[in-house]
Parts: C-alpha cells; sequence; structure tokens
C-alpha cells in the first residue's frame, strides 16, 4: 500500500501518516478510485480508513453471526442447477418431491385452502391461537391417547412460526446463558445455530451404539457431568425419523429416558422432543402417539415440550405453521409458559399465520378429512421406502457404509471430510448436506432412479479423494 500511496502523495506525507497514532489504532487504509470526470491524471484520490478496522457500530452479540454451508442457500443453489439440466441429483431439500420432481401436494390441504373464506386465510391471528387449533394440534400429536394424557397432566400449546419457531420458545424459555444442552451427535445444523443465539452450550451425546440401539448409557453419562454444575437438565430428541440419519427409537428407550428424571428427584429436566417427522413413521399412527403419551408418566420434575411443525405433515413448508406444546403435572408451569410464549411470539414474529392455524384444525378436527389424509400419509411413506430401498441396497453392492437408518426423509453417508465431499461431488452434479462426520441424502426429494444409481457416484468419488 505505502509503494502504491508514494505514487499520489508526497514520501514525507505518507511516511508521517503511517507512523502516527490514527495509523496505529486502525491500522490500514483504503483508496477510492476517483470518477471518470476527475481532472486529476492517476487513478485513485482519496483515501479512507478502511471500515473493517474501525469500531463496529453493530451489537457485539451479531459481529459473528452467519450462517455457514446453511442448508437452505445450498439446496436454493441446487434447485437452480436441476432447472439448467435435469441431470443433476438434487439431494439437498427436505420438501418431498414427486418422482417427475414436482413438488408434492396434499390434496385435502388444496381441498381446505379452497374452502376458506378470505378472513380464515388473511385476517391477523391471534399470538396466543385459538383454543381450537390448541384442541387440534394435542389431537394430532396424541391421537387416541390425547384423553389419558389431558386427564393426567396439564397441557398447553403456543402457536408458532413453523417447528423452528416452536424451538426458539423452548431453548429461551427454558435454558439460560452459560448452561449446556443435550443434543445427538448428528442433529440439525439449525440446533448449533440456536446455541449461539441464546448462548448456550451444545452437549453432544451418542444417538446410538455399535448395535445401532439408541444408546442410553452414553446419554447417561453425560447426564451424570451436567449434574454436576447445573441443577436443570435440558435433553432435546428428535425422534422419531431423525434429521439426518432417519434413526428412529423404541418404546423401551422413551422409558429408559423418563426414567433419568424419576431417579433424580433433585434436578429438574426438560424433554424436548423435536416431532418435525413423526406422521412419517409408521403407516399405524397409533404406534407414536402412544410413546409421546408415555410422558404422562413424567414425575413432578420434568416437563415435556413437543416441537410440532406444519411444514413436514401437511407440507406447508413455506407458510411456516407449528406449534410448542407443553406436558407437566403442574397448570401454573404450563400456564407460566403459555404466557411467555405468547409473549416471545408477539415480539418476534407477532403471530403464526392464520392460513396456517387455520388448515390444520379443520384437517384434524374435521371427520371428512381423516381417511383421504391418512392414505396420503402412507403413500409418502411409501415412496421414501421404495427410495430408500433403493439407496441402501445400491450402496450394499457398492461397499458404500451407511448410518443406522429406518424411517424418514433422510439417510447419512459416514466420512472422514464431508465437507469435502460434498464439494467434490459438485463435480459429478449431485448435490448434498454436510453434517456432523457424514453427508445428508434427502430420500424427500430424489426419485427412485436417482435413488439407485447415487451409491455408486458417492463411492466413486470418494476412492478419488
Amino acid at each position: 500500500m505505502k509503494q502504491v500511496l508514494q505514487r499520489l502523495i508526497s514520501p514525507c506525507a505518507i511516511n508521517g501518516f503511517f507512523r502516527s497514532n490514527c495509523f496505529q489504532k486502525y491500522g490500514g487504509l483504503s483508496l477510492l478510485r476517483s470518477n471518470e470526470s476527475s481532472p486529476l491524471s492517476f487513478p485513485f484520490t482519496l483515501l479512507v480508513i478502511s471500515r473493517k478496522y474501525m469500531p463496529m457500530i453493530i451489537n457485539k452479540n451479531a459481529e459473528n453471526k452467519k450462517l455457514k454451508n446453511g442448508i437452505l442457500a445450498i439446496a436454493s443453489q441446487a434447485s437452480k442447477a436441476k432447472r439448467l439440466d435435469p441431470n443433476v441429483i438434487n439431494a439437498t431439500s427436505g420438501t418431498m418431491k414427486n418422482e417427475d420432481g414436482s413438488l408434492y401436494e396434499f390434496a385435502c390441504v388444496k381441498e381446505v385452502i379452497a374452502s376458506m373464506s378470505a378472513t380464515e386465510k388473511f385476517a391477523y391471528g391471534d399470538s396466543s391461537g385459538s383454543p381450537t387449533f390448541h384442541t387440534a394440534i394435542y389431537r394430532s400429536l396424541f391421537g387416541e391417547y390425547l384423553e389419558e394424557v389431558s386427564t393426567s397432566m396439564a397441557l398447553g400449546c403456543v402457536p408458532t412460526a413453523g417447528g423452528t419457531g416452536g424451538l426458539n420458545l423452548a431453548f429461551s424459555n427454558y435454558v439460560s446463558s452459560g448452561e449446556s444442552v443435550l443434543l445427538p451427535c448428528y442433529m440439525w445444523e439449525n440446533y448449533l445455530n440456536f446455541a449461539k443465539e441464546f448462548a448456550f452450550y451444545p452437549c453432544l451425546y451418542s444417538l446410538f451404539n455399535a448395535a445401532g440401539k439408541f444408546d442410553i448409557e452414553r446419554v447417561r453419562e453425560k447426564v451424570e457431568t451436567l449434574k454436576k454444575t447445573q441443577s436443570r437438565i435440558p435433553l432435546l430428541l428428535n425422534d422419531p425419523c431423525e434429521n439426518p440419519t432417519g434413526f428412529c427409537m423404541e418404546d423401551e428407550d422413551y422409558q429408559n429416558l423418563i426414567a433419568l428424571s424419576k431417579d433424580d428427584p433433585d434436578h429438574q429436566y426438560v424433554y424436548i422432543i423435536d416431532v418435525a417427522y413423526f406422521d412419517y413413521y409408521d403407516t399405524n399412527p397409533s404406534l407414536i402417539r402412544k410413546r409421546y403419551a408415555s410422558f404422562k408418566n413424567l414425575p413432578e420434575n420434568a416437563i415435556a415440550l413437543f416441537v410440532y411443525s406444519g411444514s413436514k405433515s401437511f407440507g406447508l413448508y413455506g407458510l411456516r405453521i407449528g406449534a410448542l406444546v407443553a406436558l407437566s403435572h403442574s397448570q401454573e408451569e404450563v400456564n407460566c409458559l403459555v404466557d411467555a410464549g405468547s409473549f416471545c411470539s408477539r415480539v418476534r414474529w407477532s403471530s403464526a399465520t392464520t392460513l396456517g392455524m387455520n388448515i390444520i384444525q379443520k384437517l384434524v378436527l374435521n371427520e371428512k378429512y381423516q381417511k383421504p389424509y391418512q392414505e396420503e400419509i402412507r403413500h409418502v411413506c411409501a415412496l421414501l421406502q421404495r427410495r430408500s430401498e433403493a439407496f441402501i441396497g445400491s450402496a450394499r453392492e457398492a461397499k458404500l457404509p451407511t448410518l443406522p437408518y429406518q424411517r424418514g426423509f433422510f439417510l447419512c453417508v459416514p466420512h472422514d471430510n464431508p465437507e469435502a465431499l460434498m464439494n467434490a461431488l459438485r463435480q459429478d452434479g449431485v448435490y448434498v448436506i454436510v453434517a456432523n462426520g457424514c453427508i445428508r441424502i434427502a430420500l424427500s426429494s430424489i426419485n427412485l432412479e436417482e435413488a439407485k444409481r447415487l451409491p455408486d457416484i458417492i463411492k466413486n468419488r470418494i476412492d478419488l479423494l
């Protein structure tokens, strides 16, 4: 820089500035190019102190916030590439696609929207949601077990801006700055963004053991570690159809997790259950709802927070509708959460979408839609099952390892350098997402033919790295 300046200003002035307190404080300069009409003969006419050396005006806690390998950004890039070249494989997006690549739409959702008045679609909603909406969420979440849950425990519900909004309310109201939260070692990357936003520490637990079963022993070890430093133990589950692995827990695992709080009355336990994919666990909807209902056996020192998403269950991805449901022995605790959650909702996104809330309550509570909706869920489950079987079968032939998968939108291929593999696969016209120690394959966004040939492409690329 000094040599450039010496062609523009006297050497004496340049040397004086570089020795000055101003330069010592801010560290550098930048040059602005003159406009074409300038009568000056040299190309640079103005010196300014570089902004990067000036004190920032933005809040300190905002300075280092930047999405890295953001799923939505990569998925957008993949969609653009796919439009330019149909041979591109877009395995990034957690949106359900038909075999022809078009977005899957629930016919009953379209029918419900068509039947709505303008007020039902576009009027302002209540930040707390209506009692009818609350009932619809409870019915969707607990099904035939709702009565036994509601008669033994206090229930509360706050509508949110998607499942992400529910997580926002859960973390902001049940985790304090500086606390640790138990998170699965394979997880949706946005959980770590929440850790940064709310200044808590992620404490990772092993999701499954060598036998491919839920690793309750490692979870217990992590809980024992946290008990030494904090009185509240927040533990997050993403079950079933875990994102990114497709791993699913079993009945016994839920019993063991509940036993953690039962056996430890001296600590408070917060179970945060992300249920985004629960409708795709099994064609029998009662199985997973029975497990959720088992939280009615929680002791008084524990609360269950269910993070509900309308994105996956109803295909309402961009509509941003969800809910946070609290289950506790204490009505006072539940009331406090509903009040705090409604307040937070009001100042963060005002209210959940009226259209989204009305779609869910009409679909869930109107008997007319129950059978056709379940038929569509079964259809989507069958699509995912065929694609997963095709991918895993081809992977086995190619000797490509995969992490334990049972159900859901995603599965994972482990790798020592997943980011390098993700970038290398772009050369093959393949777009994937990086997760912790693996790449994530979205079965939801690839067709059957792509599912069959993708393992060979990944294995060949791994061999070249």
